[in-house]
């Protein structure tokens, strides 16, 4: 298995660059089709005080004009990584554009964004459009840290396992990356938590399945020590050099609102390195 079509949202403009840079570099080395997704937000209408409601057409105005740009910064990747690709810029009828990333990301083998920006940071592509991205799609989502690594190759990967549903689609998931590490450490954090018999080597059969993909695999026990099991994996990733985590995105959604688990909540928050998070 391969991943032939990569889809990349190119709506976080400050952070497009790097974003590119790495995208295209993974598109080219698995020979796949890149798909690009711009959208143009609407106007946003708010009801105000008064009888007439508060237009605001700030950022209909900034995605407007910046996609001649952003379309240039597409097809010169395209050409200078010498891949396949395509962009689709999509004039929205809504102020949200997470439902059409949402929309592509489905008819996509993986999705690729940014990491969520900070609290006090103004997000150009909504709220919780990462959170709504990790488990409405239905597909692997890697996502593109801040701050830290910033390219998708990776000879050493920790793969978080804890033999739940979403744990076992990041495994699976994730191996065409998988494949190309020269090692994957596969990391059960406090397994007797929630298996009282977990076996004497937590994750074997998994080790074993994955070996029979061509994957590199080593089993690395590991302990929150009373820390949260977010925490603990992105310990691990620092202490290992490892430079890229997979994981699995936990969470529900509740009214209109995603709300995501403990540990996937601090792993985006305190990632270095790129992460593929499946749910």
């Amino acid at each position: 298995m391969s991943y032939k079509t990569i889809l990349v949202s190119l709506n976080d403009l400050q952070r497009n660059h790097p974003l590119l840079e790495a995208t295209a570099g993974l598109a080219r080395d698995l020979e796949a089709h890149l798909r690009a997704i711009y959208v143009i937000p609407a106007v946003e209408i708010y009801d105000g005080a008064g009888p007439e409601a508060t237009i605001f057409e700030g950022n209909r105005q900034l995605f407007t004009q910046a996609e001649k740009s952003v379309r240039s910064a597409f097809d010169s990747a395209r050409e200078r990584f010498g891949i396949r690709g395509d962009i689709i810029v999509i004039d929205s009828t809504w102020p949200d554009i997470t439902g059409h990333v949402i929309d592509q990301a489905r008819l996509t083998d993986i999705a690729i964004v940014n990491q969520p920006p900070g609290e006090s940071s103004f997000s150009v592509v909504g709220r919780n459009f990462v959170e709504r991205i990790l488990l409405s799609t239905g597909r692997p989502t890697l996502v593109l840290p801040r701050e830290g690594r910033t390219s998708f190759g990776a000879d050493v990967v920790v793969l978080g396992w804890s033999g739940t549903r979403e744990s076992t689609r990041a495994a699976f998931d994730s191996v065409p990356l998988l494949k190309r590490a020269k090692k994957v450490e596969i990391v059960w954090v406090d397994p007797e938590k929630n298996y009282p018999h977990p076996g004497s080597v937590p994750a074997d059969v998994l080790a074993a399945t994955l070996s029979r993909h061509g994957v590199n695999t080593e089993i690395r026990p590991a302990s929150t020590g009373g820390t949260e099991a977010g925490e603990a994996l992105l310990t691990v990733v620092a202490n290992s050099g490892a430079e890229l985590l997979v994981m699995g995105a936990y969470g529900h959604s509740r009214l209109s609102e995603m709300i995501l688990g403990g540990a996937t909540k601090s792993v985006l928050r305190g990632m270095k390195c790129p992460v593929l998070f499946s749910h």
